[in-house]
């Protein structure tokens, strides 16, 4: 009996070992499935959901239970959700004995303490004010520790600290960077113990003047490293900028340990030894604007717009890759148009990125997106949006230590028509406030100014000022076909007898082309043309048209060329030739109809000349030298011939058409003059001015209760 008594409770003590052992694997087993939906998936709910099974099933499991909540309440976090302390609390009171866990809890609700900020419907934007100038595209970047903030200004690079000791809103005495020169702007980056400044060089001097398209050369397509306190640079060659002829965002990334610096080049995204300057390929499927995460282990990029039909078009997105080029991971969600790879940037923590968007439609606007990601790099979320009090092209220059992110924002853009008298004075704005109107050009009688009105339609105002007239042909057609004026290059040239408009426009598909449209009521008219064509401009007789479109000479060059056509269409005639070095700029018909005035400068400059040339053909003439000239410059003569009227940095100014020196007119205008033209009187000049667009630094604080709110 005894015997029997004592086999059944071995049998017992067997059992029980078993089915303990049993309820430690399923534990382990559940736990495993848990951290790899956490790590490996980033599916953060459903690894929540089994970390919430094994509390409940095996809450005596003390060993796995308290890892569970810990990492319940790290996904909690992630997801931004405040059972995240919920969950870490739970486990300092139901497991005091699991001490490294324990620990770990603690630590974390002491670093949520500290990121605790006051519940906000929005962020707080705060501007600190900057009594220097910060260009556009300037590559503005902050130190690491969010103190000092360098940028690209005169192919140098300028230091300061943000704030400075006046005010907490004022920034500090900007310093130049003692070493650095010919800075190529937007290639600024810092090494993460902000002992080391990364930049991109320019080849010359004169192709910051004006130049549109950065073609390196390979006596200066480096990368420099300097230390962040001045001094010899390091110098990276870079023969992948010359290949694909200057196809760079231009933005560099240093590793945090400051011997590795990525660029693009060729919508391709590289890396490069500082020391030795080897160079190895990043991404195969396309990539530009890289920026290295914290710990250096991880990409984030933007991929390059693919808009022809084969491959298949693809718009931009953002993206994470490893550092060995391993992994790729798209992080923008569903935002996929108009993203901006200016200044990508991570959080400290690495667990979020911050990169530009502009929203188009229905209004003008910016936003910073911010998008969360789990420890593999992959997004836990869909992107936050946040819109920006101001609009912004170069967007963010770095993200504090204590959660600020810094930005760069322009103040509003107007662009108003004026007049000024010919001797210059004080302007009169014809325009409404509100509206962007440009290319003025006046009725052959003095009585009305047309103008580009509203960023595409066409307006016209008497010439005093008033009311708008808006040519409801053009923008019923504009609206229904998505047809635009272009600009610059659009024209808006009237004919000698005021009957109608001739310009340049197209759609997102197909042109420029010249257009012809009456001034009363009607709709736009091709003229036909075998080639586009802009700034288009009648001649005094109304028989001829003159434009000015690409002419491929020698080994498929294209050169600006003017030419001209009958009013009502047909076989272009050519005015000049390559040895004119035509401007892609303004140009106008002389009163007597027998010569053309034009800007003429060389490749990769800025300043050029003021030349006239013969309709009929023969050699141009210089009237002046002009220090520099842009596409959106102009030229009008005066109605007796005898001057000539041009814009040139801003300014409006006039020479006699036999030559002469250049002398301003005076308009006592805020405003950067653009397009003009003179009154049939010859008494006033009419002229666009631009008003904006000035950079300011912003911080954007209080952001992350809307990130972390994110369920």
């Amino acid at each position: 009996m005894r015997s029997k008594i004592f086999f059944c409770a071995v049998l017992i003590a067997v059992a029980a070992f078993v089915a303990a052992g049993s309820i430690q694997q399923s534990a382990e087993q559940l736990y495993q499935s848990g951290i790899y939906k956490e790590d490996v998936e980033g599916k953060l709910e459903e690894a929540i959901a089994i970390f919430q099974e094994i509390i409940k099933k095996y809450p005596q499991n003390s060993p796995i239970a308290a890892k569970a909540l810990f990492h319940m309440g790290l996904c909690h976090e992630k997801l931004g959700n405040q059972e995240a302390q919920k969950a870490y609390q739970r486990l300092i009171a139901d497991y005091p004995g699991q001490k490294e866990e324990v620990a770990l809890a603690k630590e974390r609700l002491a670093k949520l303490a500290n990121l605790a900020v006051p519940a906000s419907p929005k962020p707080n934007f705060r501007k600190i004010r900057t009594p220097f100038n910060i260009p556009q595209w300037s590559g503005s970047r902050l130190s690491p520790d969010g103190k000092i903030l360098a940028f690209g200004s005169g192919d140098a690079i300028w230091t300061v600290p943000i704030p400075g000791r006046v005010d907490p809103d004022l920034a500090g005495e900007p310093r130049e960077l003692p070493g650095a020169a010919d800075v190529l702007g937007n290639g600024l980056s810092w090494s993460g113990d902000g002992k080391w400044i990364a930049f991109s060089r320019a080849y010359s001097r004169d192709l910051r003047g004006g130049a549109t398209r950065i073609k390196f050369r390979p006596e200066g397509a480096y990368i420099d490293v300097i230390p962040s306190s001045g001094g010899e640079p390091k110098r990276i060659p870079v023969p992948q900028w010359v290949a694909s002829e200057g196809g760079t965002s231009r933005q560099l990334s240093m590793s945090p340990d400051g011997k590795t610096v990525a660029f693009d080049s060729g919508g391709q995204i590289y890396v490069a030894a500082v020391d030795t300057g080897d160079i190895k390929q990043v991404t195969k499927d396309g990539g530009m604007a890289p920026s290295f995460s914290p710990d250096g282990t991880k990409i984030a990029y933007i991929t390059p717009p693919i808009r022809q039909d084969n491959p298949p078009a693809r718009l931009s997105e953002a993206w994470v890759i490893s550092a060995e080029g391993e992994d790729p991971v798209k992080v923008s969600g569903d935002l996929r148009e108009n993203l901006s790879g200016s200044s990508l940037t991570w959080s400290p923590d690495g667990r979020m990125i911050a990169f530009g968007r502009i929203v188009p439609r229905p209004n003008f606007r910016s936003e910073v997106c911010i998008v969360s990601l789990s420890e593999k790099g992959t997004p836990v979320a869909s992107p936050v949006q946040i819109e920006l009090p101001q609009f912004s092209r170069d967007f963010i220059t770095g993200w504090t230590p204590d959660n600020k992110i810094g930005l760069l924002l322009e103040t509003p853009y107007h662009e108003y028509v004026y007049t000024v008298p010919v001797s210059g004075g004080k302007a009169s704005q014809v325009s409404p406030l509100g509206g962007l109107a440009g290319i003025p050009r006046w009725s052959p009688d003095g009585e009305r100014i047309f103008f580009r009105w509203k960023g595409g339609g066409l307006g016209s105002v008497p010439g005093d000022g008033g009311e708008v007239r808006v040519h409801t042909g053009f923008d019923r057609v504009r609206n229904e076909k998505g047809f635009f004026t272009i600009y610059p290059g659009a024209g808006n040239s009237l004919s000698p007898d005021g009957k109608s408009i001739v310009f340049s426009a197209g759609t997102a598909k197909s042109g420029p082309y010249i257009y012809a449209i009456p001034t009363e009521r009607g709709e736009p008219k091709q003229i036909k043309v075998t080639s586009g064509g802009s700034y288009p401009c009648w001649s005094p007789d109304g028989r001829w048209i003159a434009y000015l479109d690409r002419e491929i000479v020698g080994d498929e060059k294209r050169i600006a060329t003017i030419y001209k056509i009958p009013a009502e269409g047909g076989d272009p005639q050519k005015i000049t030739t390559e040895s004119n070095f035509v401007t892609q700029a303004g140009f106008d018909w002389s009163p007597n109809g027998k010569t053309i005035a034009f800007f003429s400068k060389k490749e990769d400059t800025s300043e050029g000349t003021l030349n006239v040339v013969p309709v009929a053909g023969g050699e141009a003439r210089e009237v002046c030298r002009v220090q520099n000239i842009r596409a959106h410059d102009d030229v009008s003569w005066s109605p007796d011939g005898q001057t000539i009227a041009f814009v040139s940095k801003g300014k409006i100014w006039m020479v006699p058409a036999e030559g002469g020196e250049p002398q301003e007119v005076k308009t006592d205008v805020d405003a950067y003059a653009g397009t003009l033209d003179w009154s049939p009187d010859g008494r006033k000049i009419a002229f666009s001015g631009e008003i904006g667009m000035d950079i300011e630094f912003w911080f954007m604080e209080d952001f992350l209760p809307l990130v972390k709110g994110r369920k």
